[in-house]
């Protein structure tokens, strides 16, 4: 077998201009009708062509499309996100179905003929006809007498089962539909592991681990079994040191070399050739500066334990993170704080523009009562618009927050940052969707209530204007999203109109590479089906559309999972929690009465009766007196060494995530244990992606380091004398 270091290096990823036949060979359905080396398959064809870039198989044979999620689990816990979606959609379609098949034998069509009989639509002139406004509860809604006790009835049991359905995934561990299971695996090996401080920098990974390993236990010899130990080292150190290297090195090259092109390809030649893990591990001692902190995960939590108390004396110790949740590179940010701290502000006050869009918009359609074809469809467009606006700004509000909590995230506060952000996803909700249309409709403007409400323009269209945007967008941007097109606009750019740039074939196949960001998903997700839940009531239309664009967004972000395949294992790191199922179940809750309270006033008597008392009594009662009711109560057991094992069947330890160096495998292929499995492993490492991203962070700062040193030269060397001036 050929030298692992030559493997390692594989292709030149720093050429310049880059290869885009490559790229897309390596990413897309490419050359000769083969098989992406990136796609998630199920066998490999025999002999099959490998990929020069990662060396991944690329005739492959793939999943169908309707295969069981659960069988992703090995590729990181992204599968859940299916799960999730699942759920979602039974929640729904239980609250529609009851509301539409439970009466009698033609109760499907119980809401549906009982809204379409009214005519409260015919009888208001402003009242635009169309399936959504007749086919309303409001077309039946009478303010002087109105009263459906069926249809209370039948929510009332579609709440109940909706209950039952929560508290049965939650309380079964197999359930399909459970987005619980496996949620606390990798947190066995974070029970079972220590993060240890305070040692002596000089040690090396044998000394530690033989320290370590030989303990007392109540005065008594005792021998630690330690599955692992990772050490942390200082990563700004390194690549400082890298840095300084290149430059160097490079300054050197450069005395000797006179054409430009040859600098450029010295310099792409140090940069492969210093910045790997090889390098780095065969000079250690000037590029890894060890912090005096390390990972150690023993065989179980008992002996993990029992290790705290022998050794708390003389070192720092505490529980550390999952290994996917470590920070190994404490962010430094750029920016100032306060700053930061003040565009939250100002994004979180981002829906009060809105209500004066809102309140502009009615203005406008006041002004222009004109009932032509024309100005109906443009009333109908200013919906459009405003629905856009609602969504613009509610993702910008949440891509700042965000930004704000990933500059402020420690580890020792983990857990509080992502309940705050699960609280902002329904304030931001409620802000943004469910607030300023019914406020505008309700108290702005002039016109009835029910003027208000049906004509063009009006709420009727600004709510359905707002689910239709809200799942067309996530049906759109799962097939390509925003960064999706801007890298596309960038291939088109390099490929055909600047061909001569310094675009590397790194950065090529960067850009034809997809990322799945199923977190973000998950957000979009929960404020479309929040949008549903409590708009669902007021316009039934709301629910098919809903349900429809859910078996829509399952299909097609699966089809994307099996054929962008990933590179590394997807996270999804979600359960259903108390607070978003509270709020699911509350904003339907809220629905059935938000259009009584509005058009009758806030008497009790009117509003309000004893089924809405009843499900308020019962939800406060299941989620905040007796919650074990409804969810599983989650009790402390020891970790076992059966259950380590487990947990690292779909989980790595801390050295893989390590982007330094991994030690193991080092370890491996210095023992002359290396084979194609193993080299398809180093290949698509963590260390691996940190290092060839490094090549190109430190390619483009010395560029600039040269450029800037270079027009300092020459602004001194065409600096004019006094003489020659006077």
């Amino acid at each position: 077998m050929e030298d692992p270091y030559d493997f390692m290096l594989g292709e030149n990823l720093l050429k310049s201009p880059p290869n885009f036949e490559t790229a897309h060979y390596h990413n897309v359905n490419g050359q000769f009708k083969l098989k992406k080396a990136q796609i998630i398959h199920r066998e490999i064809v025999n002999n099959s062509n490998r990929c020069p870039c990662c060396y991944l198989p690329v005739q492959t044979i793939k999943y169908p499309i309707l295969v069981d999620v659960n069988v992703f689990s090995n590729c990181g816990t992204s599968y859940k996100y299916f799960k999730l979606l699942k759920t979602y959609f039974i929640l729904l379609s239980i609250l529609l179905q009851l509301e539409y098949l439970l009466h009698s034998i033609i109760a499907g069509l119980y809401n549906l003929i009982q809204n379409s009989k009214g005519d409260q639509c015919i009888n208001d002139q402003s009242c635009k006809n169309n399936l959504n406004n007749q086919l309303s509860i409001l077309n039946r809604f009478d303010p002087e007498n109105y009263q459906d006790d069926v249809l209370d009835v039948l929510y009332a049991i579609a709440f109940i089962v909706q209950l039952v359905f929560i508290r049965y995934i939650t309380h079964q561990t197999n359930d399909y539909f459970n987005v619980d299971h496996d949620y606390d695996s990798e947190k066995t090996i974070q029970i079972c592991s220590l993060k240890i401080s305070s040692i002596n920098t000089q040690w090396k990974r044998n000394t530690i681990l033989e320290h370590f390993r030989n303990g007392m236990l109540e005065s008594i010899p005792f021998q630690y079994n330690i599955i692992d130990c990772c050490l942390i080292y200082d990563i700004y150190h390194l690549e400082n040191e890298l840095k300084l290297q290149i430059r160097e090195v490079y300054k050197k090259e450069k005395s000797r070399r006179l054409t430009i092109k040859l600098i450029d390809r010295s310099l792409q030649d140090i940069l492969r050739k210093t910045v790997n893990q090889f390098y780095t591990m065969s000079n250690s001692k000037k590029y890894l500066k060890f912090t005096g902190s390390v990972y150690i995960t023993l065989s179980d939590q008992q002996e993990a334990i029992n290790f705290k108390k022998q050794f708390k004396r003389n070192f720092c110790l505490e529980q550390c993170p999952r290994p996917s949740d470590v920070i190994w590179k404490k962010i430094r940010s750029n920016g100032n704080p306060k700053l930061q701290l003040i565009k939250t502000a100002i994004a979180l006050c981002g829906w009060l523009p809105n209500i004066a869009i809102e309140v502009a918009k009615n203005d406008y359609i006041l002004s222009n009562p004109g009932k032509s074809q024309d100005q109906y469809q443009i009333n109908t467009l200013l919906s459009l618009v405003t629905a856009l606006i609602l969504f613009l700004s509610s993702k910008i509000c949440i891509h700042t927050i965000h930004n704000y909590v990933k500059q402020s995230f420690q580890d020792s506060k983990r857990q509080y940052w992502k309940q705050y952000l699960q609280m902002n996803e329904v304030i931001i909700c409620i802000m943004f969707y469910l607030g300023p249309p019914i406020f505008v409709a309700v108290y702005s403007g002039e016109g009835t209530r029910q003027e208000k409400l049906w004509r063009s323009g009006g709420l009727s269209e600004d709510i359905i204007m707002i689910i239709l945007v809200n799942a067309g967008l996530q049906i759109l941007f799962t097939i390509m999203d925003i960064g999706q097109a801007w890298k596309l606009i960038k291939i088109i750019y390099y490929k055909y109109f600047n061909k001569g740039s310094n675009l590397t074939q790194f950065e090529a196949n960067k850009l034809f590479s997809k990322k799945l960001n199923f977190n973000k998903k998950r957000v979009d997700l929960t404020i479309l089906v929040f949008q549903c839940s409590y708009y669902g009531y007021l316009f039934p239309i709301c629910y098919p559309i809903t349900l429809i664009s859910l078996l829509i967004i399952y299909w097609l972000n699966k089809y994307q999972f099996i054929n962008n395949g990933t590179n590394q294992k997807i996270q999804f790191k979600y359960r259903l929690s108390k607070i978003m199922t509270f709020m699911v179940i509350a904003s339907q809750l809220g629905s059935t009465q938000i259009i009584k309270i509005t058009y009758l006033g806030y008497t009790s008597n009117q509003a309000f009766n004893y089924i809405y008392y009843a499900k308020c009594i019962i939800l406060i009662y299941l989620f905040w007196i007796k919650p074990e009711l409804l969810f599983k109560k989650r009790t402390q057991t020891n970790k076992t060494n059966l259950d380590l094992v487990s947990s690292l069947q779909n989980n790595d330890l801390y050295p893989k995530y390590n982007p330094v160096v991994n030690e193991n495998h080092l370890n491996s292929l210095s023992q002359q244990q290396s084979s194609l499995d193993m080299v398809v492993q180093l290949r698509l490492s963590r260390q691996q992606k940190y290092y060839e991203a490094l090549q190109i962070k430190l390619l483009r700062e010395i560029e600039e380091l040269e450029k800037s040193e270079l027009s300092t030269v020459q602004k001194n060397h065409i600096r004019p004398i006094q003489e020659d001036v006077n």
